[in-house]
Parts: C-alpha cells; sequence; structure tokens
C-alpha cells in the first residue's frame, strides 16, 4: 500500500502515476482516486496547484503531465467550433479513453459520441449542467473556479481570435494567444504558466526564451464526426500540447487532502475552500515501478 512520504496536520496528497501506456497511466489513476479520495487534475488546477504550491511544481515538472483538459473541434451548425473541455467528456474516463483509442486518428484526435457533442453544447454532460464559456468571457476571468467542470468555445469564423501557428511563442505572443488561455483555463492560469515556464530557474537561474504551443486546429477536418485529445503539458518548455499515440508514454497527477487525524477530504473541499499553501505528500506504491515519483519525492523524506 502507498504510504504518505511526508505528513502534516492538514497536507495536500499528491499521486503521480507511473510512465506507462497513456490509457495504462489513466487506469492507474481512477485506483489512486478510489483508494485516497483524489482528483486527477485538469489543468486549470495542475497551474494553479503548481502555482501555489512549490513543491508540487517541484515534483510534477521534472517530465510532463497529462491532464483532463481536451480540445476539440467540430461543427455547431454550420459554424466551426474550437473548444477546451476542463474535466469534461468520455475522454476524461479510463474506459472512455480506451474505447476511444480504438479509433484514434491523426495527431492524436479521437472521435467522440454525437450526443455528447451535442449535449456539452447544451449546457450537459453525464445528466449534470456544466459551464460552457465563450472565449470573449473567459479573456475577462469569468470562469469557474479551477478543478470545476467547464467548457470555453469559439466559433473561428465568426469570433476574433489570436491563435498563433503551431509553434513555440515567446512570452508576450505566449500572452497574448487564444488557444494557450483556453487549455490553461482563465487569463490568470495562463499568467501563472507563463511564469513558471518563462520564470527563472534554480538549476540555471534564467527562464526559456520560448515555449511550444503545439495544435492541430487547421489541420483536421471539421466536416466529420466531432473530435478531441486530451492535453498534456510537456517537459522543460516544449508546452501544452495532445498528440498521443497508444504507445506513448502517460502520467497523470492525483491531488487531494488529508485531515488531521488522516481521514480523507473530498477533492471539492480542496478546490473550493482549503488552502494550496499546505505541505504536500507525496504517494508511494512499493507495488509500482513509479521511479520519476520516487525521485522527486526524496527531498521530501522526514
Amino acid at each position: 500500500m502507498p504510504e504518505i512520504i511526508h505528513q502534516a496536520k492538514s497536507p495536500v496528497l499528491v499521486a503521480i502515476t507511473d510512465r506507462i501506456r497513456y490509457v495504462d497511466a489513466r487506469f492507474q489513476a481512477e485506483q489512486l482516486v478510489k483508494e485516497y479520495g483524489l482528483k486527477v487534475v485538469d489543468m486549470p488546477l495542475l497551474i494553479q496547484s503548481m502555482n501555489n504550491q512549490p513543491k508540487i511544481r517541484e515534483a510534477v515538472r521534472p517530465i510532463w503531465a497529462d491532464t483532463l483538459t481536451g480540445e476539440y473541434q467540430g461543427l455547431r451548425g454550420e459554424d466551426r467550433s474550437y473548444e477546451a473541455w476542463h474535466s469534461i467528456g468520455s475522454l476524461t474516463t479510463a474506459e472512455g479513453l480506451k474505447k476511444a483509442f480504438s479509433k484514434i486518428g491523426e495527431y492524436g484526435f479521437m472521435p467522440i459520441p454525437d450526443d455528447e457533442w451535442i449535449k456539452v453544447g447544451k449546457g450537459q454532460y453525464d445528466g449534470k449542467k456544466i459551464v460552457r464559456v465563450h472565449l470573449e468571457d473567459a479573456r475577462k476571468g469569468k470562469v469557474p473556479t479551477p478543478g470545476t467542470p467547464y467548457c470555453i468555445s469559439v466559433r473561428l469564423d465568426k469570433d476574433n481570435t489570436t491563435i498563433n501557428p503551431r509553434k513555440r511563442l515567446y512570452y508576450d505572443s505566449f500572452m497574448r494567444d487564444d488557444r494557450v488561455l483556453m487549455i490553461a483555463g482563465s487569463p490568470d492560469c495562463r499568467e501563472a504558466l507563463a511564469k513558471i515556464l518563462f520564470g527563472k530557474k534554480e538549476e540555471d537561474d534564467k527562464g526559456w526564451t520560448t515555449v511550444g504551443s503545439y495544435h492541430r486546429i487547421n489541420d483536421v477536418d471539421f466536416s466529420k464526426k466531432p473530435k478531441g485529445r486530451l492535453a498534456c503539458l510537456n517537459s522543460d518548455n516544449d508546452g501544452l500540447d495532445g498528440d498521443h499515440s497508444a504507445d506513448v508514454n502517460g502520467r497523470f497527477v492525483g491531488i487531494g487532502a488529508r485531515g488531521a487525524v488522516g481521514e480523507k477530504i473530498s477533492a471539492p473541499q480542496l478546490i473550493t475552500g482549503l488552502p494550496l499553501e499546505v505541505v504536500v505528500g507525496i504517494l508511494e506504491n512499493p507495488d509500482l515501478n513509479r521511479a520519476g515519483m520516487i525521485e522527486a519525492a526524496k527531498a521530501y523524506r522526514p
């Protein structure tokens, strides 16, 4: 069974899955969710957690982190719609991801059910209402709290967008890029991510000059079924990507909290009430080959 390597009165617990085949890593993340009441992070929650808690950043940033934020595109009526779904959609579940991967296409995009695309377009998913945010409101920061399921959308042919071609972006273009904003989830999260990626690094005391934003918005056919792929925060300065294949390794992050006597606290409490500026606990499971996580956790042993 996993052990808590560092314990405090109200520690945030972080579990990072093995670097194993993408879908297998997602199933492993679901098992950790069941065992510890964690929440697998989407991009806004990942960014918020790393920004507020340096130890989470240090544990995650040696390599990459996959998230439950996906980029989706399809037709809504006659409009080409590009959307970022945070903690929404069948691709965010292990079973849904496994099923979709059997039909994976170019650049890691997978077809999603037509009824799912329709329901999310109406602000519904899994029988619950979700918040749909237009890009214009997202630019103003009118978005839900990180970790809350929501969607940001833009009509590529009707709305005013600034989406740079897929490439490496300098700081100024990164901070104006709407695709970066949508995947990050809010202006605050984009700014926090920019500080993480462009800011000074302890190992060499300087930040990166450019950061990647790798998308295929204009390369993927809109006329067929709606499709999507989960986004990841790549290692080093490779930035935001989502080009997965069945053979690519996955690495998901779960986050949660425990009380003073070790009782579980649900992830929603963590997101809405418990501050992340508390001591982090990294979970190590000796039954798994979690070499990368163990290495990251060595500094936090009592």
